[in-house]
């Protein structure tokens, strides 16, 4: 079976992956994740109030589909860490295009959506559902790719359109369009956003420009796919390519992720 691009972060497996849901029947044993109410408009930044804290006190964690550690904000919309440069991988290191942020966190979102946090590379800010401020690093732009994926699929209808018009360069209305489709399509979608099982950054990284893979469970392995980052009035953004419908060309299969970095929470 061929995995889309744009619904890969939705794969589970070839037998647990959101539009295999919706298509073919496959039914998720583990229930529904219980609702969340709806963000507020105002803007979220760091502060003593909002800051999550790692050891889960403010808020008990919770898990993905897969057991993955998911912190619990009380945003659904998510909350960003405070930011200490000084923190961000040393890009000397010989794993800098595939080690994680520092204090990477994976936040409960809409419906159960994984959204990612760090305290060295962002996201600084999240208004009115969107997040910003990435850094201008490797682990910035994958931090972003993840976020703007997520947030597409998982965010309220008043929200999401502003994601995809903030978080995506280029497409339009067309693209708008094409992932309301797809949104209709996989209603349940937000259950499925999962935490990676691996990313890395293609060598060739600019401050400008980077593609980012991203790789989640498949039939026999993994899968991933290729997500161009393009960095735009002072932050990352996905580049989206003139053909809009080739974001929904098959994902690539993979058998190890040795080349991969773990990105599943890191704790400093």
């Amino acid at each position: 079976m061929k995995h889309p691009r744009l619904k890969l972060m939705l794969l589970l497996s070839v037998a647990v992956v959101v539009i295999t849901v919706t298509v073919f029947g496959v039914n998720n044993d583990r229930g529904h994740p219980s609702d969340v109410s709806s963000p507020p408009s105002g803007k979220v930044t760091p502060s003593e109030g909002n800051v999550i804290d790692p050891t889960g006190v403010r808020g008990i964690p919770t898990t993905d589909l897969f057991g993955n550690r998911l912190e619990v904000p009380a945003d659904p919309a998510g909350e960003p860490l405070a930011q200490d440069p000084a923190w961000r991988p040393d890009p000397e290191q010989s794993n800098y295009l595939t080690v994680a942020p520092s204090r990477l966190r994976w936040q409960r979102g809409w419906g159960g959506a994984a959204l990612p946090v760090s305290g060295s590379d962002g996201p600084t800010s999240i208004e009115r559902g969107v997040a910003s401020g990435f850094a201008d690093t490797p682990q910035g732009a994958a931090l972003a790719a993840c976020d703007a994926i997520a947030r597409a699929f998982a965010a309220p209808d008043d929200i999401w359109p502003n994601v995809v018009r903030a978080r995506y360069l280029g497409g339009g209305q067309p693209l708008v369009d094409r992932i309301a489709q797809s949104r209709a399509e996989t209603p349940t979608a937000a259950t499925y956003l999962v935490v990676p099982e691996g990313i890395r950054i293609l060598p060739g990284y600019r401050a400008d420009f980077a593609v980012v893979q991203i790789a989640v469970r498949a039939s026999g392995g993994w899968a991933y796919a290729n997500w161009p980052m393009a960095w735009h009035d002072g932050d990352w953004r996905v580049r989206v390519p003139d053909a809009i419908e080739s974001l929904w060309d098959p994902a690539i299969p993979v058998g190890s992720l040795i080349d991969f970095g773990s990105w599943k929470g890191t704790t400093s």
